[in-house]
C-alpha cells in the first residue's frame, strides 16, 4: 500500500466524491454529554437500550461515554462497542477523553471490541480558548509547543492502535488570539492521523452578528488552511454547539450550509451541560426540509431514518429528562391544536397549521377540545362518533 509524507495510508486520504460530500453525519453524544447534564443519568441497561434504538434509527456515530471517568463508564462503553458495532447498519462507536496519556490508552482499550470492524473513534480535545486553557490546563497552558507535540503523539498512539481519530479544540468559538495556536493543533492532529476535526461552540456563545470573529467563519479560515497543506486528506469537519443564548440549531445549520461541516455533533431533546446541546432532531428535520432549498440538485442529507425520531425522543422524556410540551417536533403539543380557528382551517386542510407532516417522524395531529375550541370543533366531535348535530 503506497504511503503519504506522513508515512499514512492513502486509504485516509482519498477525496470523496461529490455524493458523498452531501450526506451530513449525525454524531450522537446523548449518551455522553447527555448524561453529563444533572438529572439525566440512566443506568447500564437503559445506556444498552438507547444505544439499540439509536442503532435502529440509522445514526451514524454514537459517543458512548467518558471511559476514564469510571469503572461504569467504561464498562458501558466497552459493552456497546462490542454488541453494537457488529450490526449489519451499526453505528461508529466513540468514546472521549482528555489529551492525557493514560486517559488515551483508557480509551483504546475501551473501544477494542470495535476495532476489527472499524468502527471505533476516539474522541480527543484540547482546551485552545485562552480562558478555558488557564482553567484547565493550569501551568502546562504556558508551554503550546509540548501541547502541539501532545496532540501529535497521542493522536497517532489512537491511530495506530487501529482507532478512528477525531480532535476537538475545545473552546474553539472564543480561541480569540490563539487562531494560530489552534492551527498548529489542528495541523498536527491531522498529520497523526485524525480525520475528523471538531469545532466546538463549547459555552453557546457564538452568533453570526460577531462577523469576522464568528466561529463559522474562523472554521472556514481553518479548511482552506488545512485542503491547501494536506490536498489529498479527507477530512471531516464537524460542530459541536451548545444551546446558552438558544443559537444552537442556527449555528449548527450554518456550519453545514455556510460552512465545511459534514458532521453535526448533539442529543436528541437538546439535552447536556447547561442549557443544552443543539437538538438532532431539529437538525435532522430542518436538513430535509431546507437542504433542497439551497441545492435542489444536489441537497445535503442524512441517513437517519425520520420515522424513528419520535421513539428516540420519548425515551429520552422518560427516563433522561422531561420534554417540555410544546418542544419542536417531538413535543406533545407539536401537533395538537385547541383554537378555534386553527381547528376549524384543519378540519378543511390537515396542514393549514403544521410546518411540516408531523406524521414524518412519527406523529400524528390531534385536537383537545377546552374553552377557545369553537363550534366547528365541537359539531366535528359530535358527528365524529355518529349524532347528528
Amino acid at each position: 500500500m503506497a504511503h503519504n509524507r506522513e508515512g499514512l495510508p492513502h486509504s485516509f486520504t482519498e477525496t470523496p466524491t461529490e455524493g458523498d460530500n452531501r450526506k451530513v453525519f449525525i454524531f450522537d453524544t446523548t449518551l455522553r454529554d447527555g448524561q453529563q447534564c444533572p438529572g439525566a443519568a440512566i443506568s447500564f441497561e437503559r445506556n444498552l437500550e438507547y444505544a439499540a434504538i439509536a442503532t435502529d434509527a440509522g445514526i451514524d456515530v454514537l459517543e458512548a461515554g467518558f471511559p476514564a471517568a469510571s469503572k461504569l463508564d467504561f464498562d458501558i462503553v466497552h459493552t456497546i462497542a462490542g454488541e453494537f458495532s457488529r450490526c449489519k447498519r451499526g453505528p461508529i462507536i466513540a468514546a472521549l477523553c482528555q489529551l492525557r496519556p493514560e486517559q488515551i490508552d483508557c480509551t483504546i482499550e475501551s473501544l477494542l471490541p470495535a476495532v476489527p470492524l472499524k468502527r471505533a473513534r476516539l474522541h480527543v480535545y484540547l482546551p485552545v480558548a485562552p480562558q478555558l486553557m488557564a482553567a484547565s490546563l493550569g501551568c502546562r497552558a504556558h508551554d503550546k509547543a509540548a501541547l502541539v507535540r501532545d496532540t501529535h503523539d497521542f493522536c497517532l498512539r489512537a491511530h495506530k492502535a487501529g482507532l478512528e481519530v477525531e480532535f476537538s479544540p475545545e473552546g474553539y468559538s472564543r480561541m480569540g488570539e490563539n487562531f494560530d495556536f489552534t492551527t498548529d493543533v489542528l495541523r498536527a492532529a491531522v498529520e497523526a492521523g485524525a480525520t475528523v476535526l471538531n469545532c466546538p461552540d463549547t459555552i453557546g456563545g457564538g452568533c453570526w452578528l460577531q462577523g469576522e470573529h464568528y466561529f463559522v467563519e474562523s472554521m472556514r479560515r481553518h479548511a482552506a488552511i488545512l485542503a491547501a497543506e494536506f490536498p489529498k486528506r479527507t477530512i471531516v469537519w464537524s460542530t459541536h454547539c451548545h444551546n446558552d443564548f438558544g443559537l444552537a440549531l442556527h449555528n449548527s445549520l450554518a456550519s453545514v450550509f455556510e460552512g465545511p461541516c459534514r458532521q453535526i455533533e448533539g442529543c436528541f431533546n437538546g439535552i447536556g451541560e447547561r442549557a443544552g446541546n443543539v437538538s438532532l432532531e431539529q437538525c435532522i428535520l430542518a436538513i430535509k426540509h431546507f437542504g433542497p432549498i439551497v441545492d435542489r440538485n444536489v441537497p445535503l442529507y442524512t441517513s437517519v431514518n425520520i420515522e424513528k425520531l419520535q421513539h428516540i425522543s420519548d425515551f429520552v422524556a422518560k427516563w433522561m429528562l422531561p420534554r417540555q410540551p410544546h418542544w419542536p417536533i417531538t413535543g406533545e403539543n407539536a401537533a395538537r391544536h385547541s383554537a378555534g380557528g386553527h381547528t376549524n382551517a384543519i378540519l378543511k386542510d390537515p396542514l393549514a397549521y403544521q410546518a411540516f407532516d408531523p406524521r414524518e417522524n412519527g406523529k400524528e395531529i390531534s385536537f383537545v377540545f377546552g374553552p377557545l375550541s369553537g363550534g366547528n370543533h365541537a359539531q366535528s366531535i359530535i358527528q365524529g362518533r355518529g349524532y347528528v348535530c
